[in-house]
């Protein structure tokens, strides 16, 4: 018999823990834990902070700002959170144009997301009761670092990333908010190990990462990404050939020496120097369909690579990138004093 095989399940009764994880495991997600009651109000001090350092283009976060706080916002009738963390290919096989792990293969929110609605899907059959639920990436109003914090997951780094003592860093958080009587489990972490260990401020080129918090305008993820304007000389100057996130602070960290394989084959991927100097804006959309990077649009990802080649010093590569006319291409080539 199926262990998916419907079955009675009262209502007051807490799902065990051990009974999730089989549905977990078979979507190759072993990393998690369950918040049950779902908390109706997180800290509001680290938003706030963030907010006040200033957040540019990110206006949403603002907009959005009370919703972060309350996870039930998302889900009034939800029960409890199962949070996850699905690792990524903690290498990388790129080139001297860098890009985010994260963002090696297919989106992130195309793997993570489909594998928590069916095991949303798969608690309603197996109990035989239409639970309503909400499966979440980053991409919904949630804290889900507070969340995976609170759940055990790992504690909030000085990078401001979920650090776990047995898998580091490169992971990318989801949640399940539901209806089903899932039993609370915590993780087993939660206390910040940090300690006196400054490597990734030490590291971070442009000094974003102060008193434990990330400085969004000098991040060099959020100036690939989310700003849309000219990066300042001053702070491109100190990219080393990053087109598209980063992960400096990740890298010199120490507790990614346990950094398991990816948890999707789907998240691995490469990108080769040649290969991204190639592609056109007719091209643009096939060639990273299906990824992350697609988000940025053409203009946006041609500025960047002006700027990463820039940084590296292979100016004479910049020439080709100037001679399309993209109006945020040239801003940005006189910002950085290319003729």
């Amino acid at each position: 018999m199926s262990d998916l095989t419907p079955r009675e399940h009262p209502a007051s009764t807490p799902i065990r823990f051990s009974e999730l994880t089989g549905i977990c495991a078979r979507e190759g997600l072993t990393a998690l834990a369950v918040l049950a009651p779902v908390p109706t109000e997180l800290p509001a001090a680290g938003m706030d902070l963030l907010l006040a350092d200033g957040i540019g283009d990110m206006g949403w976060l603002a907009t959005t700002h009370a919703q972060r706080l309350d996870p039930c916002f998302l889900l009034p009738t939800a029960r409890a959170v199962l949070v996850v963390a699905l690792p990524y290919a903690p290498t990388t096989a790129d080139g001297q144009l860098r890009r985010a792990r994260y963002a090696a293969g297919k989106d992130y929110h195309n793997v993570l997301r489909p594998k928590l609605g069916r095991i949303g899907v798969a608690l309603n059959t197996r109990y035989a009761t239409p639970w309503l639920h909400r499966a979440t990436t980053d991409s919904a109003p949630l804290n889900e670092r507070s969340l995976a914090r609170l759940a055990g997951l790992g504690w909030i780094g000085r990078n401001a990333l979920v650090i776990n003592p047995d898998a580091g860093s490169y992971h990318v958080l989801g949640t399940l908010l539901t209806e089903a009587p899932l039993a609370a489990h915590h993780a087993g972490h939660g206390a910040d190990r940090c300690g006196a260990c400054t490597a990734c401020e030490r590291r971070c080129p442009t000094a974003a990462i102060r008193e434990r918090r990330i400085i969004s305008e000098r991040c060099i993820s959020y100036l690939t990404i989310e700003h849309r304007g000219p990066i300042p000389r001053e702070l491109a100057a100190r990219f080393e050939g990053w087109w598209f996130g980063c992960d400096l602070c990740q890298e010199v960290c120490p507790w990614n020496r346990f950094a398991p394989p990816p948890g999707d084959p789907r998240l691995i991927g490469g990108d080769a120097d040649q290969d991204l100097l190639a592609v056109t804006a007719e091209r643009f959309d096939a060639h990273f369909a299906g990824r992350a990077v697609r988000r940025i649009g053409y203009e946006r990802y041609r500025r960047n690579l002006l700027v990463a080649l820039w940084s590296l010093g292979r100016h004479a590569e910049c020439a080709p990138i100037q001679a399309e006319g993209l109006p945020l291409v040239l801003a940005q080539a006189r910002e950085l004093g290319l003729g």
